[in-house]
């Protein structure tokens, strides 16, 4: 009879695991609320950042939207090639694209806003306003005390 410990016994109670479960379910109510505007949410964080914003090298958008540089270029990208974006060499940095949205990148944005919100809305469902308040400010205090271990911090301007 084996007696070590069952490592997946307490897997349902651990923070990583449920965070990625409920990461998960927020991907699924995003695409699925979203559809119609054809945005994902690392899409839709990219055109977000750069709403009222200069246009921004891949460093900063990257920095702003907490996602690693590689996967801003990769969006930013596909966002060109759907007319949401424009990207332009910097005249002071030769090597740095910027990045700028289109008026129909902000029209997209803002058409896709309320869905965005109902998603969000539907994430939250389950819990009493108090508890959302409550979930919203641990996650928020997690997020910022733990910037520094992300593989792409938030960074703002």
């Amino acid at each position: 009879m084996n007696d070590a410990p069952d490592p997946f016994a307490h897997i349902g109670a651990m923070p990583g695991h449920l965070l990625r479960r409920c990461q998960q379910i927020a991907v699924s109510i995003f695409l699925r609320d979203c559809g119609a505007h054809d945005l994902t949410p690392l899409q839709f964080a990219v055109l977000a950042a750069l709403v009222g914003s200069p246009p921004l090298d891949h460093i900063r958008l990257a920095g702003i939207a907490a996602l690693d540089r590689t996967t801003v270029g990769l969006l930013a990208r596909k966002l060109e090639e759907r007319g949401l974006v424009t990207r332009r060499v910097s005249e002071s940095d030769r090597r740095s694209k910027l990045v700028a949205i289109t008026d129909a990148g902000r029209e997209l944005v803002g058409n896709a806003l309320p869905a965005v919100e109902a998603a969000q809305d539907r994430m939250l469902a389950p819990l009493t306003p108090a508890e959302r308040a409550t979930l919203l400010a641990l996650l928020t205090k997690m997020a910022d005390a733990n910037n520094d271990q992300s593989r792409a911090p938030l960074r703002g301007l």
